[in-house]
């Protein structure tokens, strides 16, 4: 069973590893280990910042053709936009790139927009206990004063599952955040040891020894959840591997059972 197979990895890692595995076609939880631990979320937080901004546009405070100056004062490290000699994006774009290469100055742009307090209240409503944002990306004066950014794999999980059963915004906006998970060029993780071609719609994220990686994989056989959180990891290359062992582990497993979507 692939939970013993799962058991026996994770109790062998040197790190804190957190894990959940559902089946999206039975709803059914397969496999979870320490789901339900909260931890410095890095950047898979910025899925809750997609489902604000988006929820904005649908209520008419911004667009996604809106264009949004960038600042001096706004740029930050790990970040495309404060490379490229452009100063202006559309609010569109400042998603795509918030998701795709988890670009950090577009991620705190789009918080100053939206607003710290209107973010945490969508993950209050969304019933998402362990999840918290305090500060911006790269505010190390903020962190050093204890405002860390938190969530768990249960609630990353629990917002990508709406996501996919379209039980949020409204259909189309549901597939326009699986379409933009799905660009998602960090393929370190998840996608480390699985076949090219596997899709995808998946949030990285990664601090000093801490890397997280969770999403939805699309195969022929069925569509899961898999999330795998390492913290205190002995480096960062290590949390990595970890992450991608256990989903090749949960692939294999998937695909020997040869069984078909409903």
């Amino acid at each position: 069973m692939i939970a013993r197979k799962l058991e026996k990895f994770i109790l062998n890692e040197d790190a804190h590893v957190s894990v959940i595995l559902k089946d999206l076609d039975k709803s059914e939880l397969i496999y979870t280990y320490n789901e339900s631990i909260q931890v410095p979320s890095a950047s898979t937080i910025k899925i809750v910042i997609m489902i604000e901004a988006i929820n904005q546009t649908m209520k008419g405070k911004f667009s996604f053709h809106d264009l949004i100056d960038i600042r001096n004062e706004d740029r930050v490290e790990y970040s495309i936009v404060t490379e490229l000699e452009i100063n202006r994006f559309t609010f569109k774009d400042l998603i795509t790139l918030m998701i795709t290469v988890s670009d950090n100055t577009a991620t705190n742009i789009l918080i100053d927009l939206l607003g710290i307090e209107n973010i945490n209240r969508l993950a209050r409503d969304l019933n998402l206990k362990d999840t918290l944002l305090q500060r911006r990306m790269m505010d190390f004066q903020e962190a050093k004063l204890g405002k860390e950014n938190y969530t768990s794999p249960y609630d990353m999980a629990k917002t990508l599952e709406l996501i996919y059963n379209k039980e949020i915004l409204n259909g189309n906006m549901c597939r326009l955040m699986i379409d933009i998970l799905k660009k998602q060029k960090d393929k370190g993780m998840l996608s480390r040891y699985l076949p090219s071609g596997i899709e995808i719609a998946h949030k990285t994220g990664e601090l000093e020894n801490l890397n997280h990686d969770i999403g939805i994989i699309f195969l022929e056989e069925r569509d899961y959840i898999l999330g795998v959180f390492v913290t205190e990891a002995k480096s960062n290359l290590r949390a990595k591997k970890t992450i991608g062992h256990v989903s090749k582990m949960v692939y294999e497993d998937f695909k020997n059972q040869g069984v078909k979507k409903r």
